[in-house]
């Protein structure tokens, strides 16, 4: 039923359809350049990370799709020559996420030395 909607809204009013699609692609754009590149994958990471707490099994199916859209596209981009599009990789999650992980149990020592000096 969704579908035959979407279809009805792509014949009868094509332009609602890309306008809404534009202004979805400019606001995450706009979000990107605010961010950074750091930041934002670091915010798209805690909210995987919110999600998969909170339906664990259902992340673990997007996680595999994710990782088998990165790999599509990096055998894309592959094909570029060397340097042209380092910008378009797609980041390295379990990288990003042992870094902060390894970020936050150095946080956690600091923190616990300066409760008690003499440990």
């Amino acid at each position: 039923m969704i579908l035959s909607l979407l279809a009805l809204a792509v014949v009868l009013r094509p332009w609602l359809v890309f306008g809404v699609l534009f202004i979805t692609v400019f606001i995450v754009l706009g979000v990107f350049l605010a961010l950074g590149y750091d930041g934002f994958w670091q915010r798209a990471m805690a909210l995987g990370r919110w999600y998969a707490a909170r339906r664990p099994e259902r992340a673990a199916a997007l996680h595999a799709r994710l990782d088998a859209f990165a790999i599509k596209w990096d055998a894309v981009l592959d094909r570029f020559p060397e340097g042209t599009v380092d910008g378009l990789y797609l980041p390295d999650f379990g990288e990003m996420a042992a870094a902060e992980a390894r970020h936050d149990a150095a946080l956690d020592r600091r923190f616990d030395r300066l409760r008690d000096p003499e440990a």
